[in-house]
């Protein structure tokens, strides 16, 4: 009978650690401090608000054209340094073209990077859903965006330079003026 219930102690305290501590993404704000750290933090897209956004869009206006593809990933594992927790996330890539000529395509990046991708975005702390990065490849830096659904099939992308958009290292750099792409469209899902 010790032997059955030693046993049944093991399997129970066993399972009480495999637990995960699942937050949904929007409301991960109200719970600071997240242990990011050992495997049991996942912030979940619980409220869908990745949903709306899915999906393959298009923007055109006279010879300029951008497709962006938006996918989200769930129970993503990031594992960088001391991180290492699950999230939801919303990737993808795009295509912007000027008179039919590609000038950015970013469709052959590797999604399943943790970090360092050109595409990715985030819930805020007010639910919206904005930009962890978004990057301009032509002109070498990165954007603040934030989508915003207006209708079922349209959406508003709306970028801005913030901190962080030129990458200053050791050596000289360029630094391009202006983006390569409007920073104020609407989409239409496709």
């Amino acid at each position: 009978m010790n032997k059955i219930a030693l046993v049944f102690i093991l399997i129970f305290s066993i399972q009480c650690q495999s637990q995960t501590n699942v937050i949904d993404s929007k409301d991960r704000c109200n719970h600071s401090p997240l242990n990011r750290n050992d495997g049991s933090l996942y912030t979940k897209d619980i409220s869908n608000k990745y949903d709306p956004f899915i999906g393959v869009w298009k923007w055109t206006s006279g010879n300029k054209e951008m497709i962006l593809t938006l996918i989200k990933q769930t129970k993503y594992n990031l594992i960088s340094g001391n991180f290492n927790y699950f999230e939801d996330r919303l990737v993808g890539y795009y295509i912007y073209k000027e008179n039919g000529v590609t000038i950015i395509d970013t469709s052959g990046d590797d999604l399943m990077k943790g970090y360092g991708l050109n595409v990715n975005f985030d819930i805020s702390c007010s639910g919206r859903v904005s930009t962890a990065s978004f990057k301009d490849i032509k002109k070498e830096k990165y954007f603040i965006v934030g989508l915003e659904k207006i209708s079922p099939t349209q959406m508003k992308f709306t970028g801005k330079v913030g901190e962080g958009t030129y990458h200053i290292g050791r050596t000289p750099t360029t630094v391009y003026l202006g983006s390569t792409f409007p920073l104020e469209m609407v989409f239409t899902k496709q």
